[in-house]
């Protein structure tokens, strides 16, 4: 209760409780070394694998010194991604929960310290009868609590909340990096678009004027109405694929507005697709590159996560000791408010979980937990190598097969020439020189899809790899 001003002023007094601290300290000086108990060392799975893999002697592309996607000579791809690293919503999102993950990390590791808190108090108070003065007092205390990590409890969840700190910051780099080949692809779609369209105009103008051609000739009887419709109806069919290429550019230019975070695009447009070669290639591709990869070491920094949870699931099975200790004061008036203190320290020893069967299940959980673990990191650690694997097998096929695409478009462009001479000479029918129109259509779509598969598989490499092998700072 509260000093009155009629109490003797006395000296503080500090309230022990010495048998009982005495017991504590001792218990804590034979359990100094307890914390090693519970804790477990940690040993990365075993993942046989070679050194390289089967695409190694083709290698690499190599641009030391830059972001990869600056590789491929775009201006305005460059500024693009760094326009949707400014503004796109799910990395803003992963920057948060990273923030938000350093937080609970920083409130974890506080655990490990003493705590306090703080009171103050002040009332008054008269009788009802009598006309007695009023009765004032006031209060204040301070206290101080800590729990001794004996066991080691404290200390691996402190460690597990950091875990997740450095996994959430993995997370941040996937998002970034899919983020940037996300850009890149919808970026070389658009620009496929509308290379595809001009030369869609460029055809549909063609076989119009071829159009026009044979409805002179059946205004003056020397062709057959049959000939007249095959014109027409290349006509359509090339007015008709327009419309679909219109469809994709617009759905291309929807795409990057989402990744921009807004309802349009109103930028730069890319209108032919990069035609220089892909970034040189080097020997050589270490399979130790795979550890770049944000998702691989999320997967890795979440195994040792489980790891230190299980550990401290297992620690809570021991007993818990926590010192308290607490200074108080009460006075009747606020100038006398330190003149009568209090100091008081506690020990207190809680017991653990009693019951065999319920700790047995709880660490039983926990550790299964860390095994599911293991086997996601993997599992994560094959989907890496087999989407390297593809990715550089991919790039490979598809340089290959640009090489065929060339010269096939060469030979139907040179046909279609001739069959036009042959058709105007009238040596062959309409149907030849259109069939000739639709190879070199065909031909010519052909070799820019296979550019665009290119860049494609060029920037799955590099995701496959966590960026520029390259580059040691690579995302």
């Amino acid at each position: 209760m509260p000093f009155r001003e009629t109490d003797p002023v006395s000296e503080p007094k500090i309230l022990l409780f010495r048998p009982a601290l005495l017991t504590a300290l001792a218990l804590v000086l034979g359990t100094a070394g307890c914390a090693s108990v519970t804790r477990s060392q940690y040993a990365a799975p075993e993942l046989p694998v070679a050194a390289t893999w089967d695409q190694a002697a083709q290698g690499l592309p190599r641009t030391a010194g830059a972001p990869w996607w600056n590789a491929f000579g775009d201006p305005g791809l460059t500024t693009l991604v760094d326009q949707v690293l400014a503004a796109n919503a799910d990395l803003a999102a992963a920057g948060l929960r990273l923030k938000q993950a350093h937080l609970s990390a920083e409130q974890a590791r506080q655990g490990l310290f003493p705590s306090g808190a703080a009171s103050l108090s002040t009332d008054a108070s008269k009788a009802l009868q009598g006309g007695s003065a009023w009765s004032k007092s006031s209060a204040a205390s301070l206290g101080v609590s800590w729990e001794l990590d004996l066991f080691g409890r404290l200390g691996a969840a402190a460690d597990a909340a950091q875990w997740e700190a450095r996994a959430s910051a993995q997370d941040l780099a996937e998002t970034r990096l899919s983020l940037i080949a996300t850009t890149a692809e919808a970026w070389w779609q658009l620009g496929y678009a509308n290379e595809q369209i001009t030369i869609g105009e460029q055809s549909l103008a063609y076989v119009r004027r071829a159009l026009e051609l044979v409805q002179r000739q059946y205004d003056a009887g020397a062709v057959s109405r049959l000939e007249l419709r095959d014109a027409q109806q290349s006509v359509a069919a090339q007015e008709s694929a327009q419309t679909q290429l219109v469809q994709a550019r617009v759905s291309a230019l929807k795409t990057i507005a989402a990744l921009l975070d807004q309802q349009s695009y109103d930028g730069t447009e890319l209108m032919v697709l990069p035609a220089q070669p892909l970034p040189e290639i080097a020997a050589g591709v270490p399979a130790s590159l795979l550890s770049r990869r944000p998702d691989l070491a999320a997967a890795d920094l979440r195994m040792r996560k489980t790891l230190a949870t299980s550990d401290a699931t297992a620690a809570s099975y021991y007993p818990s000791f926590s010192l308290t200790g607490a200074l108080g004061t009460a006075s009747s008036s606020l100038l006398k408010f330190f003149s009568n203190p209090a100091a008081s320290l506690g020990a207190a020893l809680s017991l653990a979980e009693l019951n065999p069967e319920k700790v047995r299940l709880g660490t039983g959980i926990a550790r299964a937990d860390y095994d599911i673990a293991v086997q996601d990191f993997r599992q994560t650690f094959y989907d890496a190598l087999r989407d390297t694997q593809v990715s550089l097998s991919a790039r490979e096929q598809y340089v290959k097969q640009g090489r065929f695409a060339q010269a096939n478009y060469e030979a139907a462009r040179d046909a279609e020439a001739l069959y036009a001479r042959q058709y105007r000479a009238g040596a062959i029918p309409l149907r030849d020189w259109l069939d000739a129109q639709e190879r070199l259509r065909t031909a010519r779509t052909g070799l820019i899809q296979n550019r665009y598969n290119q860049l494609v598989a060029q920037v799955a490499v590099y995701q496959a790899l966590g960026g520029d092998p390259a580059d040691a700072t690579a995302p």
